[in-house]
């Protein structure tokens, strides 16, 4: 099965068609009229270049979309219809500053697709002959069966009856071309005098067409563009968003899934640790009997039990005599021991009147003290202080 066919859609209301490969090499034809086979991968409808205006406008915009838009508007000034009538297609072949622009009246786009319906044909792409005419090198002009193409410059094409070249030759020269013209198809057909010269290349003209349809970007020259785009192309953009879509709930739930499972393994880890809480609380005060807030039970049960120690305990008598001893420097604890009620401070001074003193700064708060032993040594007094609870 033929990869590709390629149809002509000739003026006179004949057609034929050729079955191309994947490298655009023709594998059976030109058979007049239709094909009546679908071709294994697209199907390929060339116009006449008269009935499609090529025009060169500045880029106006660089989103497609934005452009094909506003292309119309650009260039209804050089269109000999209403705007709204005529289907404005943007050729963009990547140049920064300008675009190609091909416009085909309304009708003729009807008239077209219907002809091709009419014979169970469905056209993926769409062509204006014109645009397979390579003009890098000077003017190409195509001569077939008494029909004329000639494309002068990227954004120039005429096209008509064969024995209008002569006349439009002779315009292009007034306008001072002179890049050697190409000749190809019937040379033969009409004599033609060019002042760069001409360049004869007779071949067959739906093979060289074939080969050139090959070297192209279907998408960016074609004119089943906007409300003309294809159903099978519509339906395969709106499949394409269809999945777009389809990904894009797929990764929200994917989203949404691992956040659950997230919650799940902090909820699992949360009452672990609660667990362990409530075990230590257990272990800590085995009087609890009801575990609301394992550690708000806890602080709550040190602030008691340091309440109530404030006035007793060594905890009491810490608290008392702390101030007295920090932020002086000029005693230093190397030890202290809680018995019955009596704390003992082994303390380190100077002399015995610093730790005197200290004995009765001690007094003054209601603590029963007394020094029981001081030992001189090398750096100065040491002494034991006994701390016995009381009022105050």
């Amino acid at each position: 099965m033929s990869h590709r066919h390629l149809i002509r859609l000739l003026d006179d209301q004949r057609a034929h068609w050729l079955a191309l490969d994947r490298a655009g090499r023709v594998l059976a034809g030109p058979t007049p009229g239709f094909p009546a086979v679908a071709p294994e991968f697209d199907t390929v409808v060339l116009v006449p270049g008269a009935d499609a205006l090529l025009l060169e406008t500045p880029r106006i915009a660089r989103q497609r979309r934005q452009l094909e838009r506003a292309l119309p508007f650009a260039i209804e000034d050089q269109l000999c219809e209403p705007v709204e009538d005529c289907h404005v297609a943007a050729i963009d072949d990547g140049r920064p500053e300008v675009v190609l622009a091909v416009a085909v009246a309304r009708a003729r786009m009807d008239a077209w697709r219907s002809r091709l319906a009419e014979h169970g044909v469905h056209a993926d792409h769409l062509l204006s002959e014109g645009l397979l005419l390579a003009h890098d090198a000077g003017p190409v002009l195509l001569l077939d069966e008494g029909r004329a193409t000639l494309r002068h410059a990227r954004g120039g094409l005429l096209a008509g009856a064969a024995e209008e070249v002569p006349s439009w030759l002779e315009l292009l020269a007034e306008g001072g071309a002179a890049a050697p013209l190409k000749v190809l198809g019937e040379a033969g057909a009409v004599r033609l005098e060019w002042p760069g010269g001409i360049v004869q290349e007779p071949c067959e003209v739906a093979a060289f067409l074939a080969s050139r349809l090959a070297r192209l970007d279907l998408r960016e020259h074609d004119l089943l563009t906007g409300d003309f785009l294809p159903k099978r192309a519509r339906r395969g953009s709106a499949r394409g968003w269809a999945w777009a879509a389809a990904l894009a709930i797929l990764a929200v739930a994917l989203a949404a899934a691992s956040m659950a499972l997230e919650r799940w393994q902090f909820d699992r880890l949360h009452a672990r640790q609660r667990a362990e809480m409530e075990s230590l609380l257990r272990e800590a005060l085995p009087d609890v009997q009801r575990v609301v807030d394992p550690r708000a039970q806890v602080a709550a049960e040190l602030a008691r039990r340091a309440g109530a120690s404030s006035g007793a305990g060594a905890l009491g008598l810490l608290a008392k005599i702390a101030p007295l001893l920090s932020g002086s420097g000029r005693y230093t604890l190397d030890g202290l021991d809680y018995r019955g009620g009596t704390l003992d401070l082994t303390l380190r001074s100077g002399d015995v009147a610093t730790l005197d003193e200290l004995r009765e700064r001690m007094a003054a708060l209601g603590l029963p003290a007394e020094l029981t032993s001081m030992t001189p040594g090398s750096n100065g007094v040491e002494g034991k202080l006994r701390v016995r609870g009381g009022g105050s």
